[in-house]
């Protein structure tokens, strides 16, 4: 006799088994938990489970967490952490939640999401859900999830149990839209699937729930969202080589354009981090090819976007040699490691490609960010800049921390020139150059009011 899942969902009698305690699994078990459902988290790491089986925080850069919150749910028994295997056996609905990263040659790197599948696969029975959160190219969950599931349980995906596609759309650091508010799309491999999958989403997920028409459906709606993204973030910083040799501020033009309504901002910067914005993208384009399509246009933003710590770089050397700074003897402080402001996420981070691209040089390069610890620092194999004690002759904005736009760098006494890789800098009595804004009007400017250069 085939379960009634539906029934389950809706007294929440169901099991649900979340594989990945990342950024994605960690939130995604807590609000599921609070909306009153059993919880097993299966996780590869040790340290994960042992952190989150006595209630604590296991990724502490997470600052939507609520530790209270987690603790509670983990007295409660809500919210248990094993093993995958462990997890996935006796539950009713198993949501994978597991990495997406690339090999070298920037091809899709599937090796977890085919072991999760696995997993799953060994302990399924009829009737079960079977949820993909992980982000993937359009037709992977069909082709390799449901595959994987087939043949590891004998069971036939969309006759015998279901599948659902629903990427994470989690934006980590920002508060405003928190994952209970993100809207979710979600595509079955059948109508059935669609139909519970969204019945369980709607216990606990604030947020609008759209359902389109397939796996196929929901994977390319996120694919095209950061698709998208770097598209547009790949011509800005294309416009913003354009403005550099043009002699215009491109942060001017970019709040005029923004005057007419059809017009979405986008910004240069030193170069694109995350997890999605730099990887999505190639996931698509792995899944055009498979098609015989070349999306040309998608790579070209890619190269463009990879291409801006160097830019940087470059910026850095011409500011040096027409004021007459020797680079490789000068001392440079990195400010920020984030791949985005205020938080502590370094995944594909620019700063440290930045950074990476300094050392290789000799260039003696410090770092000082306000939201790790001296430890963490040294521990990552950076060396520490102390603002109270030292002082340096660049300044390197990588990351934009909102401490760093009303930072008064009057107090590094021999700076002489600051690099702004996020444009967030008002003019400084230091040169400053930023990514695109007319930076040798800015240093003739900055030069002639200064008391110190």
């Amino acid at each position: 006799m085939v379960k009634n899942l539906l029934g389950m969902v809706e007294d929440k009698s169901a099991r649900v088994c979340i594989l990945g305690i990342g950024y994605v699994g960690l939130p995604l078990s807590i609000i599921i938990a609070q909306a009153g459902y059993k919880v097993l988290c299966g996780e590869v790491s040790e340290k994960k489970i042992n952190l989150l089986n006595r209630g604590l925080n296991p990724l502490p850069e997470l600052k939507e967490i609520d530790g209270n919150k987690l603790k509670c749910l983990v007295e409660e028994k809500r919210i248990i952490a094993s093993d995958p295997e462990t997890a996935a056996t006796n539950t009713d609905i198993k949501i994978i939640c597991v990495p997406t990263p690339m090999f070298p040659d920037k091809s899709p790197d599937l090796t977890s999401v085919k072991s999760a599948s696995r997993t799953i696969g060994k302990s399924l029975k009829r009737g079960d859900l079977v949820i993909s959160e992980s982000s993937v190219g359009p037709g992977m969950t069909r082709k390799v999830t449901c595959k994987v599931l087939e043949e590891n349980s004998g069971l036939k995906a969309g006759q015998d149990f279901h599948v659902v596609a629903s990427p994470e759309r989690i934006d980590p650091g920002n508060l405003a839209h928190t994952i209970e508010t993100i809207p979710k799309i979600i595509g079955g491999v059948s109508d059935s699937s669609t139909s519970i999958g969204k019945s369980f989403y709607q216990k606990f997920i604030e947020g609008e729930i759209t359902t389109v028409s397939s796996l196929e459906a929901a994977e390319a709606t996120k694919m095209l969202e950061n698709a998208y993204r770097a598209l547009n973030i790949g011509f800005i910083n294309e416009f913003a080589k354009f403005c550099d040799t043009s002699g215009i501020d491109i942060m001017e033009v970019v709040r005029a354009a923004s005057t007419k309504w059809s017009f979405q901002p986008h910004y240069p910067g030193i170069g694109v981090g995350g997890h999605c914005i730099t990887k999505d993208p190639y996931y698509l384009i792995s899944a055009a090819e498979e098609a015989g399509v070349e999306l040309k246009t998608l790579r070209n933003a890619l190269w463009s976007n990879e291409s801006m710590p160097h830019y940087v770089f470059n910026l850095l050397k011409k500011d040096c040699d027409e004021m007459g700074l020797e680079l490789k003897t000068a001392k440079v402080a990195l400010f920020g490691i984030a791949y985005k402001g205020d938080t502590r996420d370094i995944r594909n981070s620019p700063a440290l490609i930045f950074q990476n691209i300094l050392e290789r040089q000799g260039i003696a390069t410090y770092v000082y960010d306000p939201l790790f610890t001296e430890k963490e620092l040294k521990d990552m194999g950076l060396k520490t800049f102390n603002l109270e004690n030292e002082q340096c002759d660049i300044v390197v904005i990588g990351c934009d921390h909102p401490q760093f736009k009303s930072f008064d760098f009057k107090q590094i006494k021999s700076l002489k020139l600051i690099i702004d890789g996020r444009n967030i800098l008002p003019k400084q009595d230091v040169p400053v150059t930023g990514v695109g804004t007319n930076s040798n009007l800015r240093r003739k400017d900055a030069i002639h009011h200064s008391t110190r250069i």
